[in-house]
């Protein structure tokens, strides 16, 4: 996961943003019971999202306690007690991120890069162990990924659905028995998402670098940045807003009444909004 999937703080008031960083301590506090400290470097908004999701969807009532922390070391902050779902969500991310971090060096990174891979191994293997069907999805799902990439698919489905299945099965190992097609929609989805938006984030990026880029595959015809988003605005504008919409719908379809005020923020308001903001970047600075 990229960190995408966050709030649009101007919409929440701030007890609400207040609430949303508390599911974040959560995880965070499983990552140190299980993993220790560094790998609580990697945890993003993505996999927040997911925590207040699930929380919401299994209707789990969370324990507030107030501690001082790494991030807030002199003054008592709110954080959820961690539980069997955190600790989950927490192993999960462990290895999510592992295999980002691993694309990154096969795509050319940077000696950090690599350097921060070798760290992330040994808490990659132990959330491996603890989730071990999650671990062979994700493996299995970037091997797909990176086939199709070698091969310059210009199939832009066929290779978002290799990413966007790793959130699906993210969504089915983690909820079990207690999962439905709603719910595992929405992640697909939401996975598409995060992989389209950070296409169009690194079209220049990975032009430079004689990367894939899913959409410039799909599309072709690329100068610039400015000129790629302008020729296949139609396309692009059509091909987000149906995955957005899509989103939309298996949410609504869930129903769920509890921590909506968060949910509600991201999918109607936040993922929208970085959309258009992206998709409208070289309007506004033309104006």
């Amino acid at each position: 996961m990229f960190g995408y999937i966050a709030i649009d703080k101007t919409k929440l008031n701030e007890k609400e943003i207040g609430l949303y960083q508390t599911f974040m301590c959560g995880v965070c506090l499983s990552t140190k019971k299980y993993f220790g400290d560094y790998p609580r470097n990697f945890i993003n908004y993505d996999i927040n999202f997911f925590n207040v999701l699930f929380h919401s969807y299994l209707k789990k009532d969370v324990t507030i306690d107030y501690a001082k922390c790494v991030s807030s070391p002199f003054k008592k902050r709110s954080m959820i007690t961690p539980d069997d779902l955190t600790d989950k969500i927490a192993a999960a991310n462990v290895i999510l991120n592992y295999y980002n971090l691993y694309d990154d060096v096969v795509d050319g990174g940077s000696a950090k890069k690599r350097t921060l891979l070798a760290l992330m191994k040994k808490s990659y293997v132990k959330a491996g162990e603890l989730l071990p069907e999650l671990e062979k999805s994700v493996r299995e799902n970037y091997e797909s990924l990176r086939q199709l990439e070698k091969e310059n698919c210009d199939i832009l489905d066929k290779t978002c659905h290799s990413f966007a299945n790793l959130s699906r099965s993210f969504c089915d190992i983690i909820l079990g028995e207690n999962t439905n097609p709603a719910i595992s929609d929405l992640c697909y989805n939401a996975g598409k998402w995060v992989y389209l938006i950070d296409a169009l984030d690194d079209l220049k990026k990975d032009h430079k670098r004689h990367n894939f880029n899913p959409l410039i595959a799909s599309m072709g015809n690329y100068v610039n940045e400015e000129q790629f988003i302008t020729d296949n605005k139609e396309q692009l504008t059509f091909i987000f807003y149906a995955t957005l919409n899509k989103i939309a719908s298996c949410y609504n379809d869930l129903n769920l009444t509890k921590y909506v005020c968060l949910l509600n923020n991201v999918i109607y308001e936040q993922i929208r909004s970085k959309t258009k903001q992206t998709l409208e970047k070289f309007d506004r600075e033309k104006k």
